[in-house]
C-alpha cells in the first residue's frame, strides 16, 4: 500500500543514515556521516522514492499526484510493463538512482528571491519526492497543496543542506529498494532478481516462494494490506517519528536555541 511503502522508505533511511541519540543509543547506522539537515532531507526524499516502482500502476498514489500528466505516464508504463513488472526490479532501482545522479548534477542554477541561488536539479528532485511522500502519508490533501509543500521543501533543503552529492542519490536508492523489499514480503512477490533474465522453476519445484512465472516472494506479510502489514508499518511509523524528531532536536540550530 502506498502509505506503507512511504513510511517504510522513511524508516529504512533513518535506520541507515541516522545518528541522533535516543536514550543513550543512536537511531541509525550513520553510514554516510551526514549532518542532521542532510539526514532529515534524505528522509523526505526516501519517503517519496519508495513510491517510484509503482509508476506502473494507474491507480497508485504516484498516478494521482500530478493530475493528467502522471496518470498518462503510469498508464503508458502499465501498458508496456504491467504491474509489478519491470519497474519492480533491481535494474529499475539502479535506473532511478542513476537518473537522480544525473538530475542532481545538472549545472542549472536558479535565483530565488530571499533564498538566493539554488541548485535547480536537486531542488526539483526534493520537490517531487516530498509531494509524493506527503500525499501518500495523507499529511496533506488535494492536488495542489502537496506540490506547494514540495516546492517549499525543495527550497528549504537548498538552503540548509546544499551539498546533495551523496545523500540525495543514496536516498532515492534506499527508497526504491525498500519498496522492492516490501513487495517481496507479500504473496505476489517481485520479478526474479536477475530480470530481464528470468529463471522459472520446474513444475514440481514451483511454490509460493519461487512461482511458476519466475517471480519470487517471501510472504511473511501475506497479502498486501493484511493485518500483519499494518502491524509492521505501525511499528515502523513509531520508529520513523522518534528517529526524525531526535535528528531535528540534535541539529545545531535547535541546540543553539
Amino acid at each position: 500500500m502506498g502509505g506503507h511503502h512511504a513510511i517504510s522508505g522513511t524508516a529504512a533511511w533513518m535506520a541507515l543514515a541516522g545518528s541522533a541519540p535516543v536514550m543513550d543509543h543512536v537511531v541509525g547506522l550513520d553510514l554516510w556521516d551526514l549532518d542532521p539537515a542532510q539526514v532529515v532531507a534524505g528522509a523526505v526524499v526516501a519517503t517519496g522514492a519508495a513510491l517510484l516502482p509503482d509508476i506502473d500502476h494507474p491507480s497508485a498514489t504516484i498516478s494521482r499526484s500530478g493530475g493528467g500528466l502522471t496518470k498518462a505516464i503510469t498508464r503508458a508504463v502499465s501498458t508496456v510493463a504491467g504491474h509489478r513488472g519491470a519497474t519492480h526490479t533491481f535494474l529499475a532501482a539502479a535506473f532511478f538512482t542513476a537518473l537522480a545522479i544525473v538530475v542532481n548534477r545538472l549545472d542549472w542554477q536558479l535565483v530565488v528571491p530571499v533564498v538566493g541561488e539554488v541548485q535547480a536539479g536537486a531542488a526539483l528532485l526534493v520537490t517531487v519526492m516530498c509531494a509524493l511522500g506527503t500525499r501518500a502519508l495523507k499529511m496533506v490533501e488535494g492536488r495542489l497543496l502537496p506540490w506547494i509543500v514540495g516546492v517549499a521543501s525543495g527550497l528549504l533543503v537548498a538552503v540548509v543542506a546544499p551539498d546533495t552529492s551523496i545523500w540525495l542519490p543514496a536516498a532515492v536508492a534506499v527508497g526504491a529498494l525498500t519498496h522492492l523489499i516490501g513487495d517481496l514480503l507479500t504473496t505476489d512477490g517481485i520479478p526474479f532478481p536477475t530480470w530481464p533474465l528470468v529463471i522459472k522453476p520446474p513444475k514440481r519445484l514451483a511454490s509460493g516462494i519461487w512461482q511458476r512465472s519466475g517471480d519470487i516472494a517471501v510472504p511473511l506479510l501475506g497479502n498486501a494490506g493484511s493485518a500483519r502489514e499494518w502491524l509492521v508499518c505501525t511499528v515502523l511509523t513509531g520508529y520513523a517519528v522518534v528517529a526524525t524528531v531526535a535528528t531535528v532536536a540534535a541539529a545545531p540550530w535547535v541546540l543553539a536555541v
